[in-house]
């Protein structure tokens, strides 16, 4: 059975850049893995709003939208409110293809392993890259993305990958869906996260190849936000989702229709924006200009629809989407950062990590933090196993994940202990 991060919102898709002899190949890894009692799987498998928005004074900023509710009621809402309010949306394209092949066959004592290499379009990247975590469908197909880096006319390609021809098809690109004039500024990454939105649909947020010589114009306002519908296979944009900024976070509430994201200033330092979005028609309900907010890497979300930033270098802020408003909290992280998180466990348990230095920790309802153990490395993506006993994830996976194999580790969640799943490395090398 395939590992819950090629299942549905897990481990990051920069995990699967290889290192490999002579250059940078751009491939995706599926694991899949042996059950074990230890650790068994299931098988089932740029409108801003029209009130004023107030930066933090104290603890607490608030920009209403509307009388606040419960987050019952707002997921309430969201699922009668299941629909497109508005846009018009093009068809996913049948574009050029490439077939996964096994690396290693799986067996009780072993991971089995498959590679496919992205089909990347014939021109030069500088370099072609893989930034943003892809999702993982209810129907098990994988959605992902490759951008060539580049800033002036830099775009980005978005593949599917169907498990059960093995086949992943480029189906669409940032310029063409976004409309695009030679010249101007382009969308070189997709360094979110894709995420889940209300409806089954994923929500995808541009980024620019590089800031060095970026401009703004009318024919380039900043990232846009994309809606992909997997079930009809249409792509829409939804707009610029903050004027001027560019969006490397991106994470979402699907039950209560809303997304978050860390908006940051090009040419700040290291600045910029927390907003939040309401997912059917791209509006902006809620945003926060204080420089107390760092990081702009990855936004914990809770069961109760609950965002968390980084604030202050180690502590963090969280935005109530009941109240619509962001507090400070008296937690602090174990490093400098919030650098990744998993969705809930059924306690309401968060596991993130931080960047500098590089550690677990737990984060509970109550905003608690608790240090859980060091991570052998940067750590940019956590997968969490549905049974809440494991997470995974694969250390300096930011070009510098050979260095240990590209091991994907798993970790209880209740210890801390690591054991190795398997060292991707060796394999892609030997089949190269």
């Amino acid at each position: 059975m395939l590992y819950r991060f090629l299942t549905r919102r897990v481990l990051s898709t920069e995990m699967n850049r290889i290192h490999r002899i002579g250059g940078i190949a751009v491939a995706a890894v599926l694991v899949v893995v042996a059950c074990s009692p230890s650790g068994s799987l299931d098988d089932s498998a740029d409108t801003t709003a029209d009130s004023t928005v107030d930066s933090l004074s104290g603890s607490t900023s608030t920009a209403t939208v509307g009388e606040p509710t419960t987050t019952e009621g707002i997921a309430e809402a969201s699922r009668e409110a299941c629909g497109h309010a508005s846009g018009e949306s093009v068809a996913w394209e049948a574009g050029v293809t490439a077939n996964a092949r096994i690396l290693q066959q799986q067996t009780a004592n072993q991971a089995g392993v498959e590679v496919v290499v992205y089909p990347r379009p014939e021109y030069s990247g500088r370099p072609w890259s893989q930034w943003g975590q892809g999702i993982v469908l209810d129907d098990g197909r994988f959605l992902s993305a490759i951008g060539d880096h580049l800033g002036a006319d830099g775009n980005s390609y978005l593949y599917e990958y169907d498990p059960s021809t093995g086949t992943l098809t480029r189906f669409a690109d940032a310029l063409t869906v976004v409309g695009h004039e030679p010249g101007e500024w382009g969308f070189g990454k997709i360094h979110a996260a894709m995420v889940e939105g209300p409806c089954g649909d994923v929500y995808v947020s541009t980024y620019w190849g590089t800031r060095r010589g970026l401009n703004f114009t009318d024919g380039y306002q900043g990232d846009v936000l994309l809606r992909l519908d997997p079930t009809n296979r249409t792509i829409e944009n939804l707009g610029v989702i903050l004027p001027e900024h560019g969006v490397a976070s991106l994470a979402s509430w699907p039950e209560g229709g809303l997304l978050y994201a860390e908006a940051a200033d090009p040419f700040g330092q290291k600045t910029g924006s927390f907003v939040v979005l309401d997912a059917r028609t791209g509006d902006m309900i809620f945003q926060d200009d204080d420089p107390s907010h760092g990081g702009y890497r990855s936004v914990a979300v809770d069961a109760q629809g609950r965002a968390y930033i980084t604030w202050d270098g180690d502590g963090l802020a969280r935005y109530d989407p009941a109240t619509n408003t962001l507090e400070t909290l008296g937690a602090s992280m174990p490093g400098s950062i919030l650098r990744w998180a998993t969705p809930p466990d059924d306690s309401d348990i968060v596991y993130a990590v931080s960047r500098d230095p590089a550690v677990f920790f737990t984060l509970d309802p109550q905003g608690n933090t608790a240090e859980l153990a060091p991570a052998q490395g940067y750590t940019t993506a956590m997968g969490l196993a549905p049974d809440g006993e494991t997470f995974y994830y694969i250390p300096d996976a930011h070009g510098g994940a050979w260095n240990h194999g590209t091991s994907l580790i798993a970790v209880d969640t209740e210890t801390g202990d690591e054991s190795v799943v398997v060292k991707l490395n060796p394999l892609v090398e030997a089949g190269a």
